[in-house]
């Protein structure tokens, strides 16, 4: 198991646990971001502050530092 922030370009991968602050959580259970969901990792900023993945058909960019509590395999 690694976290997002860890994950390769053009990859997909399984989420496992999405951990971190309860409000942090709970928007990303709003946005389809919870356990089983498969995501794909589109692009990362040159200073790979920003991800762009796409996750049930639309694509998100979300900071990095949020991406650590997203584990994936």
């Amino acid at each position: 198991m690694i976290t997002l922030k860890e994950g390769a370009v053009n990859k997909s991968y399984r989420i496992v646990e999405v951990k971190g602050e309860e409000k942090v959580v709970r928007r990303f259970m709003e946005l389809g971001i919870f356990s089983g969901q498969k995501l794909y990792i589109l692009n990362k900023s040159p200073l790979k502050k920003v991800f762009l993945v796409e996750i049930r058909g639309y694509v998100l960019s979300i900071k990095s530092t949020l991406l650590s509590g997203i584990m994936v395999e």
